[in-house]
């Protein structure tokens, strides 16, 4: 493992997935997190980003690369590979990767098992030059297609910068499973790619951002008010302002009609811990818990100092006045 080689001020391959606007559903930034990393490194300001530390699991992961690695080449029968590759390989000014491997090549054929599953979806598979291979050490369960963030992206832009027709995403499971997804070069995916970081470079001009992902997407995006401008009209997003409008009104009132109604479930449990409902076949369809909860004594704690800072509101809200009280 050679650690991080690539500059944070161009498209890298970890953030393929991200480009593609399918990093992990909890751990992944946004594009618009990933458009400021990149201004930032640029010099063309500063910008709120995520912090996030990698953590035991991605240390696992480096020090698991090697062997991960060696493994997967003697499962298919090569005789030589690189898995301390220096060079940054790059694709025209849009991508630059680091390798975690290569395996030397010439032209071989393997054939599909258990641990080697053919992404072309054929009993066997041709690869001709040398080929790119990825570790990667997961907790999740196996699939038999690795998730966009864990892989797939980033191979097919690894190998559209190292020249290759193929390429490896070796996968350890939980420590116990090793699982060899094995990818001809797709130039249809590699098309999406170069024309998603087309439009990508192009929006770090303005900065146009992208649509936000969530609230705290928007919050980092949008990072500070302007206290002295006028109310921005609603009218061109009507639709959509009216929809919002409508469900904080029915969720108020949901929330209303449920506080009422909790004290006389409660009145009915009694001393049950524990209650249900069932539907006239005789089947639950519902349980309500009402636990008893011990708690131990606190010291008194003094709350420490904290800096002063100026952050978005992660979530919007109406008046009370507006939502019919």
């Amino acid at each position: 493992m050679v650690g991080k080689l690539t500059s944070d001020a161009i498209l890298s391959g970890s953030m393929a997935p991200v480009l593609m606007n399918e990093a992990h559903p909890t751990y992944g930034m946004s594009r618009n997190d990933l458009m400021a990393r990149i201004m930032n490194a640029k010099g063309m300001g500063y910008y709120d980003t995520p912090q996030s530390s990698a953590g035991e699991a991605a240390d696992w992961g480096n020090e698991l690369e090697a062997m991960i690695i060696k493994k997967s080449v003697e499962r298919l029968g090569f005789d030589s590979y690189n898995d301390e590759v220096t060079e940054v390989y790059k694709y025209d000014d849009l991508f630059a990767v680091s390798l975690d491997g290569i395996i030397k090549n010439g032209k071989k054929t393997i054939s599909a098992s258990d641990g080697v599953i053919l992404m072309n979806g054929q009993e066997t598979m041709t690869l001709e030059g040398d080929g790119i291979i990825e570790s990667k050490l997961t907790s999740a369960p196996y699939t038999e297609v690795p998730p966009p963030y864990r892989g797939p992206w980033q191979i097919e832009m690894q190998m559209m910068c190292h020249g290759a027709s193929w390429g490896i995403i070796a996968t350890l499971y939980q420590g116990t499973r090793l699982v060899l997804y094995v990818y001809q070069a797709d130039q249809e995916k590699q098309k999406q790619l170069v024309d998603a970081a087309k439009d990508f470079y192009q929006r770090l001009e303005g900065p146009d951002w992208y649509p936000a992902m969530d609230g705290a997407d928007a919050a980092r995006t949008w990072g500070k008010g302007e206290d002295d401008l006028d109310p921005v009209s609603l009218a061109p997003i009507a639709d959509l302002a009216m929809q919002y409008y409508d469900a904080k009104r029915a969720a108020k009132a949901a929330e209303a009609l449920a506080k009422e109604l909790e004290p006389r479930i409660m009145d009915h449990m009694a001393v049950h811990e524990a209650a249900y409902l069932d539907d006239e076949l005789g089947n639950t369809m519902f349980e309500i818990k009402w636990p008893t909860r011990s708690f131990k004594a606190q010291p008194e704690k003094t709350t420490p100092a904290k800096p002063a800072r100026v952050e978005r509101q992660k979530s919007l809200t109406i008046a009370a006045k507006w939502m019919g009280e």
